[in-house]
């Protein structure tokens, strides 16, 4: 698979047994290229056409040549997702692959996407076997990734973000009202909203490993895909943000930079609010 697997050592010749030095144990691959950076680069190469020589995908991945162990690492990455064909000097896209590249319709596209997450056995297996509608913790997703998927400890951080972002891209993942990860289920109707917040009413929404689906009506009615709020005296600063899709991975910077300047103006107005009911401002 696609992320470096740890090779065994070479045992000297003519050694004795108790001096050979030990085998390090291969790890379980991975895509080290998300699912959200390959329909990127699929997008941006499909401009072109579905066929291209190696050395043109290649920088379509931003990579100047096909020689290094950094490309094929990454080239192997899209076999992972089974999104190309093809060795040597062409390289073809997969009928899933030219549905990501050039979309018919949003529902399609949705749906290539979560044939390629599932083409990755090992997220696959993560995935089907995660609880849905919880919180996800990415420290215990990379233990888990290492004690029952057989992936090196010193990759299971990149396992972990590489998972979480890809679950996103292929619309099977998304924050809850408290910021955190939670997977759900994918939804079969394209004109259906998933709500995977944590909710105290179970019999309006559902909290169970099987997520209820939400009808849409109007974009008002979504529930919120992010949500923070801070009280501040006599009212509070609320931060939302409805999408009726899964935010791209490279929106959380972005969204976390918001968040710390909300809860800065939150603590700046506490404490504008307590001096004023001291008589500590100045005229």
């Amino acid at each position: 698979m696609s992320d470096d697997e740890e090779l065994e050592d070479e045992e000297p010749a003519g050694d004795d047994d108790d001096t050979k030095r030990p085998r390090r144990k291969r790890g379980t691959g991975f895509p080290v290229v998300s699912l959200s950076e390959a329909a990127r680069i699929l997008k941006e190469a499909g401009k072109y056409g579905f066929e291209h020589p190696t050395p043109a995908f290649a920088s379509y991945m931003g990579h100047s040549t096909t020689n290094s162990g950094t490309f094929r690492q990454r080239l192997s990455a899209f076999r992972d997702w089974e999104l190309i064909t093809g060795r040597g000097d062409m390289l073809a896209m997969t009928e899933v692959a030219k549905m990501i590249a050039m979309p018919t319709d949003p529902e399609a596209e949705r749906r290539a996407m979560q044939d390629a997450f599932r083409n990755c056995d090992v997220f696959s297996r993560l995935y089907e076997q995660t609880a849905k509608g919880q919180p996800l913790d990415s420290d215990r997703l990379g233990g888990r990734a290492v004690h029952e998927f057989g992936v090196t400890p010193a990759k299971a951080s990149k396992f972990s973000e590489s998972f979480i972002e890809s679950a996103f891209a292929a619309e099977l993942a998304a924050l809850d009202d408290n910021g955190d990860v939670v997977l759900w289920g994918p939804a079969k109707d394209p004109d259906v909203a998933r709500a995977p917040a944590r909710e105290t009413d179970s019999s309006t929404h559902p909290t169970s490993a099987s997520q209820a689906p939400v009808r849409r009506v109007d974009s008002a009615s979504v529930a919120p895909t992010i949500r923070q709020s801070w009280p501040i005296d006599g009212g509070e600063i609320v931060f939302e943000l409805h999408s009726e899709h899964a935010l791209p991975a490279t929106a959380f910077a972005a969204i976390g930079e918001v968040v710390a300047r909300m809860e800065a103006l939150a603590t700046s107005l506490a404490a504008e609010i307590h001096a004023g009911s001291t008589g500590e401002i100045e005229p």
